[in-house]
């Protein structure tokens, strides 16, 4: 038997983001197995307080809350190094999903590593928060026994920029939610469909669920939306997703441009629905380590329009249409493909419902315990 603490220590509610989703998911496919287990691994949870009571799906598993709220950063680094690390003795393996190891720690350690952005892209944070990351993220990725990446494309990073050995990288994607339809339409969904009090009910719109991170670009598929809204009229384009750096950019440029509703952070039941409800999803995002929302449409049988760079290619595979993230012209005749409905938006929907099938709970779970297996043989532990 290996025995598992998950350390979710980085995660505050309410500040959603693709790292907390992107644990959420893996661990509630580990916990649909049955009570939180497999045959022969024991999974147990530790977090800052009043974590467990966000994350529904994962009240089968044994949480560890420290008595502390985890919206000081120093405060929840600290936290790692003491009260972590004294609750990990007990364990095999400990998997950090915060992207670093703490000064501290006991047990066989992986570590998720979901991109490398503050090295490729560092524009995109504060002066100190990338002074941070510049020294943290080497550091964590050597002191790791294996590193657990969402994709093969950020796999080949973390081994060319971080010169992590291949043997100690563990691809470990994601999976879709388990709330989320098969397939939009199918009569045993349990994701409640748009109601006629909701200002999107009865009208046709593209969705764009991501934070306004200047990395997302916004501004290509609002600009594209225009073109189209200017000849048609329709469909609408919504926005979803938590505030990031460029939100006051992203929110005046959506004001101004007719038919783009901006609604801000959405709960998960609400996301399905719009997933469901939308002619497709549109992410033109120029950076992601793996792209969930992309998976969430395919699994819903909603067309995706998706940026031909970094994960998303291999992501979406033939199950949508990849164009450029600043090929405006071509958004704009994404936009009205699927608009218009063409027979090839329809197979490409197919192709990404079998898609989707890859990234099954089922086939997410598995990764995760060969991971947790991996990790322990490579320490001595119990495998």
């Amino acid at each position: 038997m290996v025995r598992v603490l998950a350390n979710l220590c980085s995660i505050v509610p309410g500040r959603v983001g693709g790292s907390e989703v992107y644990a959420s998911r893996l661990l509630a496919a580990f916990a649909s197995l049955g009570a939180g287990e497999s045959p022969d691994v024991e999974l147990e949870v530790a977090s800052m307080a009043h974590t467990r009571a966000a994350h529904r799906g994962l009240e089968n598993l044994r949480w560890h809350e420290s008595r502390w709220r985890g919206d000081i950063r120093p405060l929840r680094i600290a936290v790692e190094s003491t009260w972590l690390a004294r609750r990990s003795g007990d364990f095999d393996v400990v998997h950090h999903f915060g992207g670093r190891v703490p000064a501290v720690r006991r047990g066989a350690t992986v570590l998720t590593i979901h991109d490398i952005q503050p090295l490729d892209v560092p524009s995109n944070f504060s002066p100190a928060k990338r002074r941070y990351l510049r020294w943290a993220l080497p550091r964590s990725a050597l002191a790791g026994d294996l590193v657990a990446v969402p994709s093969k494309w950020v796999a080949s990073k973390v081994e060319e920029r971080l010169a992590v050995p291949a043997d100690r990288i563990a691809v470990v994607p994601s999976s879709y939610g388990l709330e989320t339809p098969v397939q939009a339409g199918d009569e045993d969904g349990e994701v409640p469909p748009l109601d006629a009090s909701q200002p999107l009910a009865g009208r046709r719109f593209v969705l764009y669920p991501a934070a306004t991170y200047p990395h997302k670009n916004h501004g290509t598929l609002i600009d594209a939306h225009a073109a189209v809204w200017a000849r048609h009229g329709e469909p609408m384009l919504v926005l979803t997703g938590a505030e990031g750096r460029n939100h006051a950019a992203v929110a005046e440029h959506a004001a101004r441009t007719p038919g783009v509703v901006h609604l801000g952070w959405v709960d998960e039941a609400r996301l399905a629905s719009l997933f469901a409800s939308a002619v497709a999803v549109a992410f033109p995002s120029r950076y992601e380590g793996f792209g969930l929302p992309v998976l969430e449409a395919m699994a819903a049988g909603t067309p995706v329009i998706a940026a031909a760079a970094t994960a998303l290619p291999e992501v979406v595979g033939n199950g949508g249409l990849l164009i450029d993230p600043d090929d405006l012209d071509g958004w704009i005749d994404a936009l009205l493909e699927v608009r218009d409905g063409s027979a090839e938006v329809l197979r490409r929907v197919e192709r990404g419902y079998a898609r989707a099938a890859d990234f099954a709970p089922e086939q997410a779970a598995a990764r995760l315990v060969d991971a947790w297996k991996r990790a322990a043989r490579t320490a001595g532990g119990h495998a």
